[in-house]
């Protein structure tokens, strides 16, 4: 079967709590709304997506991308699918060019197709992306607060399993961020490994201070240290530390950041970056440049999650999916992200049965 039909799509609303505020770059996030996308083929296969753009993170508005959600629904009911991944990546290129579509909508359009002709394949989405693909993941963990908070979520986590661990840093009390740091440090396992994420919050000489105050001790690399990020390698030979991107992606094309002294990772997130096929892109320029992306979730309901864990499954770098259980109640009954992390296989699939009763009454309403 060269290509298949799409029988029909729908899209719902969803809006979640958070279990806890988090701040986003000066932004405090205490809940979530969005889009799920519901594509049914002509034989019966169904993929979802989710639309979700993050305050303070996302270019796009949530009713900007609504808008532009509700009139691709009209455009591509009724479309054909090529069932063969290279032709079914030049048809997004095509049908959802970059130029023209949000990244969050790109991301849940994509994920619900891309998903769906997996089905039709008889395969998981991971392994249609990428043959032998299907594997169990691993999270980081997330740690952010005041120094109790970060001290509780680190003992809860590494009861649980988990080796990997992201820091919120960045705050202007900087011997304060420094003790965080040490705190954890005692508490994890000694083979377990620290991600900082300073938000670009410090000027050069406080950044330097606080790395040459925390040493490199289990530290896998510092996030965005430099309010500054031209002098990302001036910080870089006064600390040796390794460095990773995020924000500085948005700005400054990858291939002048990967010569830059230090820089070992960059940070993305699907639902930013141009979707799946823009993630795609993304892994393959960066391979090329000798870096390592790391997939970092923008609290995604489980649907989403969902998503990222099939391509988090892409590679064998830990993502960052901490955010995964912070929500009061999810729209999937069961977890993505398990103890210690753990993303199992039979995770990494999403059907009707699957969502939570309150919000699976409107997909069996079709």
């Amino acid at each position: 079967m060269a290509s298949i039909g799409v029988q029909s799509i729908h899209c719902y609303p969803f809006e979640l709590a958070l279990a806890h505020p988090f701040f986003v770059r000066s932004h405090e996030v205490d809940r979530r709304e969005g889009l799920i996308i519901h594509v049914i083929s002509e034989r019966g296969d169904m993929g979802f997506g989710e639309i979700s753009p993050l305050p303070g993170v996302s270019v796009e508005p949530f009713k900007k991308a609504d808008h532009q959600a509700r009139i691709l629904l009209k455009e591509l009911k009724g479309v054909r699918l090529p069932l063969e991944l290279p032709l079914l990546l030049e048809w997004f290129s095509k049908r959802l060019p970059e130029s023209a579509i949000c990244p969050s909508v790109k991301f849940g359009f994509e994920s619900a197709f891309i998903s769906m002709a997996a089905k039709v394949n008889g395969k998981v989405l991971c392994e249609f992306l990428k043959e032998g693909s299907s594997r169990q993941v691993h999270s980081a963990g997330l740690l952010q607060g005041a120094s109790v908070d970060v001290a509780r979520q680190a003992r809860f986590l590494h009861a649980k399993g988990y080796k990997t661990f992201k820091l919120r840093v960045g705050s202007r009390n900087i011997p304060l961020d420094a003790q965080k740091v040490d705190q954890v440090r005692r508490i994890i396992a000694p083979d377990a490994r620290l991600r900082l994420d300073v938000n670009r919050s410090w000027r050069l000489d406080e950044a330097v201070m606080f790395a040459q105050h925390i040493g490199k001790d289990r530290i896998e690399y510092i996030e965005e240290p430099l309010t500054d990020p031209v002098q990302l390698e001036a910080f870089v030979r006064a600390t040796d530390m390794p460095v990773a991107l995020d924000e500085t992606m948005q700005q400054v094309p990858l291939e002048d950041m990967a010569g830059r002294l230090g820089v070992t990772h960059i940070s993305a997130r699907p639902m930013q970056a141009g979707g799946i096929t823009g993630y795609l892109e993304l892994l393959d320029k960066a391979g090329h440049l000798g870096l390592q992306v790391v997939l970092t979730s923008a609290f995604e309901s489980g649907v989403g999650m969902t998503i990222l864990a099939n391509l988090a499954a892409l590679t064998y770098t830990t993502p960052n999916l901490g955010t995964a259980n912070w929500f009061d109640q999810d729209l999937l009954l069961r977890p993505v992200v398990l103890d210690a992390g753990c993303i199992p296989l039979d995770r990494l699939l999403i059907d009707t049965k699957f969502f939570h009763p309150e919000f699976a009454h409107q997909l069996q309403a079709i």
